[in-house]
């Protein structure tokens, strides 16, 4: 794909956001997800909310987030970790699930019936450290997101 119409592809994405409501009825249906929370205010402080909430840690692995070539450069253009930035930043429609390994052919079947796929990022943990894998080397999960007026 040509540059400018790749970015075209992020800036209308970006725009037009198209929420996976269809995907999540699905989940909650078939009871396929043990967690799930939305990306509007950005997978790192989604991660954060899932973890805490259920009691258990997370491992993400940065070689595994689906993160356009594009807007890699564009976040990354000013020397920024594109990473970080892509983690911390909210306005992403997606869906951060948890599904357990036994109900994975209920994952299989609401993805199906969804009509989006899923990438598998990570693990849940039951060490309670939320970190970040990048090149076999784990850290700290950058904390970032949105944050609404009035929260802390």
């Amino acid at each position: 794909m040509e540059e400018s119409s790749a970015a075209m592809v992020c800036i209308e994405r970006y725009l037009r956001p198209e929420p996976r409501v269809r995907l999540g009825l699905m989940l909650s249906r078939n009871r396929a997800a043990s967690a799930c929370m939305d990306l509007s205010d950005g997978l790192s402080d989604a991660v954060y909310q899932v973890a805490e909430a259920s009691g258990v840690g997370a491992r993400i692995d940065t070689g595994a987030l689906p993160i356009d070539s594009c807007a890699r450069g564009v976040l990354g253009a000013d020397g920024a970790d594109p990473i970080a930035s892509a983690i911390t930043a909210g306005d992403d429609y997606e869906l951060l699930v948890a599904v357990r390994p036994r109900t994975r052919g209920r994952l299989a079947a609401a993805i199906r019936h969804g009509g989006v796929p899923l990438t598998r990022i990570g693990v849940c943990t039951e060490d309670r450290a939320i970190v970040l894998c990048r090149d076999g080397v784990d850290e700290p999960l950058p904390r970032g997101g949105y944050r609404h007026f009035g929260r802390a």
